[in-house]
């Protein structure tokens, strides 16, 4: 029952973990944030949860980073054209920025997110350590089938 009602709840703490997370990380390098960045974060972490659930390789690992930095580029084209283009809330504008489309999205931010998205991906096997009770897994730097897991502490 126990083992059910965590698988249920996983999504939902991963959401919560990225949207504040992310959230946080607006308020620190802006000074403020809008609820749908939260929103926007936890979308992000929740892709990265499921893309580090499989085996982990160095190479897979960059892919898989690559992979997050292109979703969030795209969420955040779709989510800035509906809420800063159509319904002008201009929560952001990178129209200044050089490569810009439309000023929703840019080169600069999305190489910012392929190294968010490497952070999520660090924050999300703390996630599983912490709450989940998971093995921590270090991605293999050779080849190999699986990666190595690091012992966590029994809880008490």
């Amino acid at each position: 029952m126990r083992r059910g009602l965590t698988e249920m709840l996983k999504p939902l703490t991963v959401f919560i973990v990225g949207g504040f997370a992310y959230g946080l990380i607006e308020v620190l390098s802006r000074g403020y944030t809008h609820i749908s960045m939260g929103v926007l974060g936890g979308a992000a972490m929740c892709l990265i949860h499921k893309l580090n659930s499989g085996q982990r390789s160095v190479p897979k690992v960059a892919v898989r980073t690559l992979l997050s930095a292109a979703f969030i580029t795209v969420l955040e084209l779709i989510t800035g054209e509906l809420l800063n283009v159509r319904l002008g809330m201009h929560i952001w504008d990178y129209s200044s920025m050089p490569l810009n489309l439309d000023g929703q999205i840019c080169v600069l931010f999305s190489v910012i997110w392929f190294g968010l998205s490497a952070a999520g991906t660090v924050l999300d096997d703390i996630v599983r350590a912490a709450i989940f009770s998971e093995q921590l897994r270090l991605p293999k730097l050779r080849g190999g089938r699986h990666s190595t897991p690091i012992e966590q502490p029994e809880r008490i």
